[in-house]
């Protein structure tokens, strides 16, 4: 089926044999919005389709074939139609559209009224289902006769005049469960020459008509309805025009709904009024709710009527207003009967009035009576002398749950339980017998709730102007609220004394002459007088002191705000020791809402205060040496930075002590300590009166020199500390000598910020320590350029393994007595893009201080063992290979696992491998060291101690640990010809190994002279240029066994640089 709003137009083809001319049908759609749902379509919303016109003919000979045999045969079995049936069934061919396969029925009858062709939706719109299957019927089952000839008549008309007709069909010929409703549209289809037939396009149009019979329904019943209603009632749109009115309000107009539907106000009624219900309704849809107003109206009778107006705003489905709905009523009758009922009211007035005339006192004396029985809450009733109740208030309604018809006239017996009422007959009694009013608090269950309240009741004799007893007057007050109210202020009270009593807080209560009205047992055990000595007094007058004017002016401040202060209070008590206490103090406000007492109370925090003060310290100052700390020092420097003057100099201090870490370790942590504190002292002693001077921590102290004259104040200052602490200090029984390095940044020439003054300082410092120590250095900015060049370098240090930066180099190490190799050293090289080899000296100290040296470590590590492998896996001789170990690596976890993993990734077996060691290293009291070295020596690995002699030594851990070699630094051997101190160091050397059955290695060998010294004296391997340099690792399998030494050696300034 051709999309709507799509035309599909015949064209003209050239047929392929004069017997085969192919029959089109153009066809176009239009397609109109339908409007099925909201009960408003018609018939001429459906989709229209028209037939424009056919071009060509089937061949005289008879049918064409169809091009589709399935729908040919769908044709061929329609030829069961009744009357109007033709044998010459048309082909689908004929077509331009494939009707066949259209979801719209469509069929064509020849100028007759016979069916020539269906289409398969037509097939299924005119079948029914019988036993099972589906059977199509022919018009005269499907149509009742009037509609049959109905349709058959517009089929003729259409044939005959050629115009266009369209129509609603229902088969009312079935039952009324299987009627369907359909839109049929005939129109002229010239298919075959001169030979005019009628298409039928047939709707399916039930669904709205279902929808429609629904809506009528709904209308009608909704219409019903609102007739059934008396009262007038209307409905408008949101632009004002009426909708609908029942049938009340046409009567009470007298118009028919005609009038108005469809219509607004200003169309209906004169401009002025129809402006008054224009305002009413813009003010309805504006505020919403109920809308109701009274207004005057001319009915059917054309009589003025007082009506009353009822509105609302009423919403469509989404939510928008879409109109009003309204009702009338008629309160012309009701506002009559009021009119009436105001006249009969003033005429009863005007009565009364001349009654009251008459009788002035007594209809007084009886109003105000009845109005204070009815107005006070209290129950009032009157009894005669038998009980019977003559009178009663409306409190005794609701307490006995009865009106007042029902309880006069009756006595106590119709509403209490008989106990009770004889208990109420013997008060009455003895009140009469008294002769005077008698009060009792009685329990009493209330009829009308069921709840137990106490009435507090008096009970009065009545005499008349005899004198004699006529009745009983009683007043009973609820007193049940007021009773439990007093015994909870009794408790509260209770309560209330027993905590301020017991409370271990001092509660006193002053005047507005600030005298202690009331003081609890705590505070009066403070004070030497007691209570007496507290009570009447000022805090002035006791327990006195500077304190108490701060008090005094504190109260006297709640006394002028009313509002709540809370401070600490430091004073004297009786036995002498300071207290500090959190005083609270709370205004107590009189009748009148001005502050009339105020309550104070001090809560001990003595305990508080004194940890408060211990914690600042902790925070604040060194708990070893009593100075301020970092943190003390910071703040201090970031006042000074931010008040001080621009034009003074303030100088920032960094000191070092050097040889510290040794003394600690040799010594003790002890002897370290009290080290520390002396040096404390003597940089006391050093600075001005005003100077601040403080620990950091370790042995790293910091001085703030505020105003400062001139440089030179801060250069004998500086010199003095140096002094001070280069002479000898006693600790322990023995001397010890130390010494300082000091770094200076000063503000504001530096900087004006805090932490940049200390981290200048601390650059300083570190400079006067490579620079030998011993004394200080001032800032500059070339040492901001150095530590920004150190971060660079860090920087690119940590990619440099993954960027592959870095290479092994290996320095043989051969036997003195033929030269013969036996291994070599692993020497790290870093090719830095851009600069080159970068030496080791550089970058070393960075990987150490930033924690790269453990990944380095790894690194060099693995590579060291491959190249092991490698060259001891062709057999020959073993080829050792030797690999430093950093401090660093030692203190990371792991590291005798690490080994482990390694070797068994490369390959390398453990008597092809050596470790170097530092000295300093063994000189740690650590167990760490010794355990991993045990593990180490268990695997097979040998140790190495490098740069022997350099250090700090303590010949015990020869012994203490697994050694297996010591190496001579090359500073001694570089001077064993030339300097007989040097030469006697490392004859020594030498015997201490042979004794303790150590190999030696002699670093740094560049001359025959020193290779002559050691072999004379004992030492077995050399290693040095005058045998090789550092090779690559692609130049040692090449390397000859034996090495011829170098007459002539030329050595680069970095030609030991070993990179560990």
């Amino acid at each position: 089926m051709p999309p709507p709003n799509i035309a599909v137009r015949s064209t003209t083809e050239t047929p392929a044999k004069k017997s085969e001319r192919p029959c089109r049908i153009a066809v176009s759609a239009v397609r109109r919005p339908a409007r099925v749902l909201s009960g408003q379509s018609s018939a001429s919303e459906f989709p229209r389709l028209a037939v424009i016109h056919a071009v060509g003919a089937r061949s005289r000979a008879g049918a064409i074939p169809p091009r589709n045999p399935r729908l040919g045969r769908q044709c061929m079995d329609t030829q069961s139609f009744d009357g109007m049936e033709n044998p010459g069934i048309d082909n689908e061919d004929e077509y331009r559209v494939p009707v066949g396969e259209l979801h719209v029925a469509v069929i064509r009858y020849d100028a007759y009224g016979r069916r020539r062709y269906m289409n398969r939706a037509a097939t299924d719109m005119m079948s029914v289902l019988v036993d099972g299957s589906r059977v199509v019927l022919p018009e005269a089952q499907l149509l009742s006769p009037p509609t049959l000839q109905r349709y058959l008549d517009a089929v003729a008309e259409v044939a005959s005049t050629g115009l266009t007709r369209e129509m609603e069909l229902t088969f009312d010929a079935l039952p009324e469960e299987q009627r369907e409703h359909y839109l049929v549209q005939l129109v002229t289809d010239p298919v075959r020459d001169q030979d005019s037939g009628v298409l039928a396009l047939c709707f399916n149009i039930s669904p709205r008509k279902r929808a429609e019979a629904k809506l009528r329904e709904r209308e009608s019943f909704l219409e019903s309805l609102l007739d059934t209603i008396p009262i007038p009632v209307f409905s408008k749109d949101r632009q004002g025009r009426y909708l609908q009115l029942n049938k009340a309000f046409q009567e009470f107009l007298g118009v028919p709904k005609e009038h108005f539907v469809g219509k607004s106000v200003f169309e209906i009624n004169p401009y002025e009024l129809a402006k008054v219900y224009f305002v009413k309704d813009e003010e309805l849809f504006a505020s919403e709710g109920i809308q109701r107003y009274e207004f005057r109206a001319r009915n059917a009778q054309k009589e003025d009527r007082e009506v009353e107006y009822t509105k609302a705003v009423f919403h469509d489905a989404e939510g928008r207003q879409a109109g009003i709905i309204g009702a009338i009523m008629d309160i012309t009758e009701r506002k009559r009967a009021e009119a009436e009922l105001r006249s009969q009211y003033e005429k009863i007035l005007q009565l009364n009035k001349r009654l009251e005339d008459k009788a002035r006192e007594l209809s007084e004396a009886r109003a105000h009576l009845m109005n204070v029985l009815h107005t006070i809450p209290d129950m009032v009733w009157l009894k005669s002398t038998s009980g019977v109740f003559t009178l009663c208030n409306h409190g005794v309604e609701r307490f006995v749950g009865k009106s007042k018809t029902d309880i006069l006239g009756k006595t106590d017996y119709a509403f209490f339980e008989t106990g009770l009422a004889d208990f109420f007959r013997e008060r009455e009694k003895a009140a009469i017998d008294a002769m005077r009013i008698c009060v009792n608090d009685e329990w009493v269950i209330s009829p009308a709730t069921g709840e137990s309240v106490l009435l507090e009741t008096r009970r009065l004799p009545v005499f008349d102007a005899q004198g004699e007893v006529t009745g009983v007057l009683g007043v009973a007050r609820d007193i049940t609220e007021r009773r439990r109210f007093d015994e909870t202020l009794a408790r509260r009270e209770r309560e209330f004394r027993t905590l301020v009593e017991h409370s271990p807080d001092t509660v006193a209560r002053y005047d507005k002459n600030l005298r202690r009205l009331y003081v609890n047992p705590t505070f009066a055990g403070l004070a030497a007088g007691g209570v007496e000595a507290l009570l009447g007094k000022t805090p002035s007058e006791y327990p006195g002191g500077p304190s108490t004017v701060v008090y005094e002016h504190e109260l006297a401040q709640v006394f002028i705000s009313g509002a709540d202060r809370q401070f600490e209070l430091r004073w004297l008590p009786a036995h002498g020791e300071q207290l500090c206490h959190l005083i609270r103090l709370t205004a107590e406000l009189g009748p009148d809402g001005t502050v009339e007492t105020v309550l104070a109370v001090g809560r001990d925090i003595t305990e508080l205060h004194v940890s408060r003060e211990k914690i600042h310290r902790m925070a604040y100052f060194d708990a070893l040496t009593g100075l301020p700390n970092r943190t003390s020092f910071n703040e201090k420097l970031r006042r000074l930075t931010s008040t001080e003057a621009q034009d003074r100099l303030t100088a920032v201090m960094m000191i070092d002590m050097d040889r510290f870490k040794s003394v600690n370790d040799t010594m003790g942590h002890a002897v370290g300590d009290e080290l520390l504190r002396e040096a404390a002292a003597r940089l006391l002693s050093s600075v001005r009166p005003g100077d601040t001077v403080a620990r950091f921590g370790g042995d790293e102290f910091a001085v703030l020199l505020p105003d400062v004259g001139n440089r030179r104040t801060i250069e004998q200052i500086s010199a003095t500390i140096i002094k001070r602490l280069g002479e000898r200090f006693v600790l322990d029984g023995k001397e010890v000598f130390i010494s300082c390095s000091l770094g200076i940044s000063l503000y504001p020439i530096d900087s004006a910020d805090a932490d940049d003054l200390l981290k200048y300082a601390d650059s300083a410092m570190y400079l006067a320590k490579r620079s030998g120590r011993r004394g200080f250095r001032f800032y500059t900015h070339d040492l901001t350029v150095e530590a920004a060049a150190n971060l660079q370098l860090e920087s690119q240090l940590r990619r440099a393994i993954d960027r592959g930066e870095l290479e092994l180099y290996y320095q043989p190490q051969v036997a003195f007595r033929d030269a013969e190799v036996l291994g070599s050293e692993a020497l790290l090289r870093w090719h830095r893009p851009g600069f080159g080899f970068i030496s080791p000296e550089q970058f070393i100290p960075v990987a150490e201080e930033t924690g790269l040296i453990a990944e380095i470590g790894r690194w060099v590590l693995r590579e060291a063992c491959r190249a092991a492998a490698e060259w001891n896996g062709r057999g020959g001789p073993v080829h050792v290979v030797a690999v430093n170990l950093s401090a660093r690596q030692f203190q990371s976890r792991g590291l005798v696992q690490m080994v482990e993993k390694i070797l068994a990734e490369t390959g390398c077996r453990p008597e092809w491998l050596e470790f170097e060691i530092t000295e300093s290293l063994l000189l740690d009291d650590d167990d760490t060291v010794a355990h991993a070295l045990a593990a180490f020596k268990r695997i097979g690995l040998s140790i190495a101690i490098d740069d022997f002699g350099t250090g700090y030594s303590a010949l015990s851990y020869l012994t203490r640990f697994p050694i297996d070699t010591l190496k001579i630094d090359r500073s001694f051997v570089q001077k064993v010809t030339t300097d007989p101190r040097h030469a006697e160091l490392v004859k020594a050397i030498l015997s201490i190994s042979r004794c303790l059955g150590h190999r030696v290695v002699a670093e740094g060998v560049e001359t025959m002279e020193q290779a002559a010294f050691l072999n004379v004296y004992g030492c077995e391997i050399a290693q040095g240029f005058l045998y090789s340099r550092p090779l690559p690792k692609r130049e040692i399998p090449s390397l000859p066994r034996y090495l011829t030494p170098h007459s002539k050696v030329d050595t680069p300034v970095d030609a030991e640089s070993t990179g560990r």
